[in-house]
């Protein structure tokens, strides 16, 4: 996929997500810029926002703390691109994954699941951002020194579905093996601190992924 990343230049972004996207932790060069605070540096964004928060989830297994509330606290703003992340914590949770609905209405989606809490992310997104370029970003492979990080296929597996159900384009950063094997080496601790939260020098290789990413949404 290649880019013109001068087509971000003047655009204004937000990014919804959990700590991966929050940055809070590791990223000590630039703490709390993560992937959104490299794009807007390096590709002239003229403004964004980065409502990522430690601990969120997609289903409402952390109630208080999901990232569907990320996207009501900015209902009123307008952005030309809004980029949404999570999952991780329904896996650490182990969360069940759920299955894609063929009814559109939110009355239908299992919140408790992850499917369900997607489902109900992709409607609210789309009803408070109808003119806004949308994408989800499915996170890139870990695993857990600790055991207690489930396994990630399924939820991504279908997460995918549920993109395509929803028409949301989506990064697919977690089936991509050169780039969790050779550039992300997500089985050392080279970019991911605790081999889960990226550290500097993650989030340098991950950022023009993400910019590369917003290219393509801007061009379709």
């Amino acid at each position: 996929m290649s880019a013109n990343f001068d087509i971000l230049k003047g655009k204004t972004a937000a990014f919804l997500g959990d700590s991966i996207c929050m940055a809070s932790t590791f990223d000590k060069e630039h703490q709390w810029w993560g992937w959104a605070g490299r794009i807007h540096a390096a590709y002239g964004l003229a403004s964004y926002v980065n409502k990522g928060c430690d601990g969120a989830s997609v289903s409402n297994c952390r109630a208080t703390n999901r990232v569907i509330f990320q996207l009501e606290r900015i209902k009123d703003q307008t952005f030309d691109f809004l980029l949404l992340h999570g999952g991780v914590n329904d896996a650490w949770d182990s969360r069940e994954v759920g299955t894609v609905t063929e009814s559109k209405d939110p009355a239908d989606f299992d919140v408790s699941t992850y499917a369900g809490g997607l489902e109900e992310l992709f409607y609210t997104a789309k009803k408070y951002f109808p003119d806004t370029k949308i994408g989800f970003i499915i996170n890139f492979r870990s695993i857990s020194k600790i055991g207690r990080l489930s396994d990630m296929t399924e939820y991504f597996t279908v997460a995918k579905e549920i993109c395509d159900k929803w028409g949301i384009p989506y990064l697919d950063l977690f089936f991509d093996d050169d780039f969790n094997e050779n550039v992300l080496e997500y089985k050392t601790t080279a970019k991911l601190q605790d081999l889960i939260h990226p550290n500097s020098n993650g989030y340098e290789v991950l950022y023009p992924r993400v910019a590369q990413f917003m290219c393509h949404l801007a061009n379709n």
